[in-house]
């Protein structure tokens, strides 16, 4: 009977600790990605042509040639809008949030689901 009691109570026990970490996973996804797309920017930054500030427009992908890319980001794309702007967009596969936008013209870094 104390051996069923003690089954129980492990059960029970593993059961509510699976949805914190389930939630905390999703979060670490997310800012795996987030991290991502950040380091995609830099290096975008880092190639600028350093007398006119243009861009180097041959790169559309950014799912390799920028680091270890984490296995969250499923879809990564660079998007031109003019000579000195971009718009990275990446796709997140298992993460609290399901896309990450970052836009050069004002810096910012958004999250969406």
């Amino acid at each position: 009977m104390e051996l069923l009691i003690v089954m129980v109570l492990l059960g029970l026990f593993l059961t509510l600790s699976y949805f914190p970490t389930a939630t905390a996973r999703k979060k670490a996804n997310l800012a795996a990605g987030q991290s991502y797309v950040r380091n995609v920017a830099l290096a975008l930054e880092a190639q600028r042509d350093p007398s006119t500030g243009a861009l180097p427009t041959h790169l559309t992908d950014c799912l390799s040639g920028f680091g270890q890319r984490p296995k969250t980001v499923t879809a990564c794309t660079i998007t031109y809008l003019n000579a000195l702007d971009y718009v990275i967009e990446a796709s997140l596969d298992g993460a609290a949030l399901k896309k990450v936008v970052y836009k050069s013209s004002d810096g910012t870094l958004t999250s969406l689901p």
